[in-house]
C-alpha cells in the first residue's frame, strides 16, 4: 500500500494534505458487499469528495478547522462485490482499514472512516484498542446492529456493533435513535446491560412530546460516556428527508440540528474523539453533499475535542 510519507492526499474539501502535515486521516471505504436492501453506498466516499469544494470552510465550533491538514485516501476502484463477501471483506476491506488506521495512529493522527456500508469500522476499531486501553462508542443509527450475522453474512450492516461489543477495550456503548431492530437484538442489548444503554428513536420522541428538553437528554448521554470516544453515525439515523437514498430508510429520526447538538455537546464536555465514521451515505449528489456537511463538521468537532489524557 506505499510509503504513506511519501504520499499526497487526494484532493478535498478545496485542499491537499502531504502526510507530514496531516492532522485527520480521512480513510474513503467503498464497500457494500453487507448491503441487504439498496446498493450505491460505495460510490458515496468518491461522491463525497467530488462534491466537497461546494461548501463553505469556516465552522465556528472549531475555527482551526478552515486549514486543518485533512489527508483523504480511497482505492482507485471500489471493493468488489463477489459471491464470497466475508472473504473479500476478511482478505481487502479490513486489512486496508487496518493499514490505514495504524499509520494514522502510529504518526499521532486521528481517523475517520467515510463508507461504504456499516460493516466497513470493525478493521479501525481492531487497531485502536491497541492504541487505547480502554473507550466508548457512541452509535447513531435507525438501526441496533446487534446481529451476530444477518442474511448468511458475518460481516453486514447489521452486524457492526455486535462484533465492537466483543472487542474488550470498548468499555461502554451508547446506541442513540434506534427505531428498528428485532427481538433478539433488543435481548442481546438488555444482557450486556449497562455497558450497553440503547436510547430507542420511539422514547426519544415519547419524552420530547411529554416536555422532556432535548438538551436535558442529550446531557444524560454525554454523562455515560468514558473519556475516549468513538463516534459511529449511520446516514439513516437522520429524517428520510436527508438521506433518501440511503440503503435501509426508516420513518422518522434526528433533524441535522439535534444530531450536531448532540455532538457539539460531546465537544464540549471535554471528551476526546478518538475516530469516527459516517457510513450508509446514498449514491447519490443530494445525500453526499448533506453528509459532506455532516463529514466536514464533525471534523472539527474531532480536531477541537479534549486532548489526550
Amino acid at each position: 500500500m506505499g510509503q504513506v510519507q511519501e504520499r499526497v492526499s487526494l484532493p478535498a474539501f478545496g485542499r491537499t494534505t502531504t502526510w507530514e502535515e496531516a492532522q485527520l486521516v480521512l480513510i474513503g471505504v467503498p464497500w457494500e458487499g453487507g448491503v441487504s436492501f439498496r446498493r450505491g453506498t460505495k460510490q458515496a466516499p468518491a461522491l463525497i469528495r467530488a462534491v466537497s469544494p461546494q461548501i463553505d470552510y469556516y465552522r465556528s465550533e472549531c475555527p482551526t478547522l478552515e486549514k486543518a491538514g485533512l489527508f483523504w485516501v480511497e482505492p482507485e476502484t471500489p471493493f468488489p462485490f463477489t459471491e464470497t463477501p466475508d472473504w473479500v471483506y476478511e482478505t481487502q476491506v479490513c486489512p486496508y482499514v487496518e493499514h490505514w488506521t495504524e499509520a494514522a495512529l502510529q504518526a499521532g493522527k486521528r481517523v475517520a472512516l467515510i463508507g461504504g456500508d456499516h460493516s466497513v469500522p470493525l478493521g479501525a476499531h481492531r487497531i485502536l484498542q491497541r492504541f487505547h486501553h480502554s473507550y466508548g462508542v457512541l452509535h447513531i443509527d435507525a438501526h441496533a446492529d446487534l446481529r451476530p450475522s444477518y442474511e448468511g453474512l458475518t460481516y453486514s450492516h447489521a452486524t457492526i456493533l455486535y462484533h465492537v461489543s466483543q472487542l474488550p477495550a470498548v468499555e461502554k456503548i451508547v446506541a442513540v435513535g434506534i427505531r428498528d431492530w428485532a427481538a433478539e437484538e433488543a435481548e442481546y442489548a438488555r444482557s450486556l446491560y449497562p455497558r450497553l444503554i440503547v436510547y430507542e428513536g420511539r422514547r426519544l420522541a415519547q419524552a420530547a412530546f411529554l416536555g422532556r428538553p432535548w438538551s436535558e437528554t442529550v446531557s444524560e448521554i454525554v454523562s455515560l460516556l468514558p473519556q475516549k470516544v468513538y463516534v459511529s453515525i449511520d446516514a439513516d439515523a437522520l429524517e428520510v428527508g436527508y438521506v433518501p437514498h440511503t440503503g435501509t430508510p426508516v420513518p422518522g429520526g434526528l433533524r441535522y440540528e439535534e444530531l450536531f447538538f448532540l455532538l457539539e455537546t460531546l465537544q464540549r464536555s471535554g471528551r476526546q474523539i478518538i475516530a469516527f465514521d459516517i457510513c450508509e451515505t446514498g449514491g447519490e449528489e443530494l445525500d453526499a453533499i448533506v453528509m459532506t456537511h455532516l463529514l466536514y463538521r464533525l471534523c472539527g468537532i474531532a480536531l477541537c475535542s479534549g486532548s489526550e489524557k
